[in-house]
């Protein structure tokens, strides 16, 4: 009889990914690496190969120090863990971007004053729809993201003139100046302050769990701060790319597996998917 596939959790993953377990470890890399691959694909216009070394780079941070990284990271929401490491991710990215091209083009379009005022007296929702714009998303898919018409945001899109012309013309899911946009990405990280928002309290509000008395300071709060919006922003990201990111190869997991600080027995078995179904 054959034994029962083990079934990972969020929750199963961070106590057991902590505790130094392969198995963990590779379900966390088949359940979240394919979100990883997709945003660099998009907010730093990087092909699956020049991804590779960004996510690994992402990996070691997380896992350096002895778990330091991970240790700091939250417990309670799979989304909040996946913000934590969005936001390692892009900045690991930021640092490939730059190096590999030294002239950030665009680059004075994309100073924080200069996003404020460009978002400057719209409602939150569509900044939200433009900043996603802003980051290479089509109007595609950020109805998909964001489960409502690009079209509500029609007239905040016509702000994407001039030197933002390129992100209301694309048409494919890439930023087209990655470079300047991570490096903004990094900067609204740092603008942050004792007032903003707490990530948990952002993931209660996307997921309807607060009254509108306690949504609307935090709404408006977001609305005028670029670190919380950059955040609140990027939840929705990786929540919708933890279900519609495609699965990446097995050989993929083998190497993002390598930087891993456990042991190397299991990188032959099946993979997590495979356990399922066999």
């Amino acid at each position: 009889m054959k034994p029962e596939p083990v079934l990972f959790t969020f929750h199963k993953i961070r106590e057991q990914s902590e505790q130094g377990t392969a198995e963990a470890w590779r379900a966390l890399l088949e359940f979240y690496a394919p979100a990883f691959f997709r945003l660099l694909e998009i907010e730093g216009a990087m092909s699956a190969q020049e991804a590779l070394p960004v996510v690994k780079k992402m990996l070691g941070d997380l896992t350096g120090n002895g778990l330091e990284r991970l240790h700091a990271s939250s417990r309670q929401s799979e989304r909040e863990f996946l913000g934590d490491l969005r936001a390692m991710l892009l900045e690991a990215a930021a640092e490939y971007v730059s190096a590999k091209n030294p002239e950030t083009l665009a680059a004075g379009a994309f100073e924080p004053d200069k996003i404020a005022n460009l978002l400057d007296g719209l409602p939150l929702l569509h900044k939200e729809m433009l900043f996603f714009r802003l980051a290479g998303y089509t109007e595609n898919t950020v109805e998909r993201v964001m489960r409502l018409s690009p079209r509500v945001a029609e007239k905040a899109f016509e702000r994407l003139a001039g030197e933002y012309q390129a992100a209301r013309l694309t048409e494919r899911d890439q930023c087209p100046w990655p470079a300047a946009w991570l490096a903004f990405l990094k900067q609204a990280r740092g603008l942050k302050t004792e007032n903003c928002t707490p990530t948990h309290e952002m993931v209660r509000i996307h997921d309807g769990q607060v009254s509108w008395y306690e949504k609307e300071p935090v709404e408006k709060h977001v609305s005028g701060c670029l670190h919380c919006l950059e955040a609140w922003t990027g939840l929705r990201e990786v929540g919708y790319w933890r279900r519609a990111a495609d699965p990446i190869s097995a050989s993929q997991i083998d190497q993002l597996f390598e930087v891993i600080p456990v042991e190397k027995t299991l990188t032959k078995k099946k993979s997590f998917l495979q356990r399922l179904r066999s």
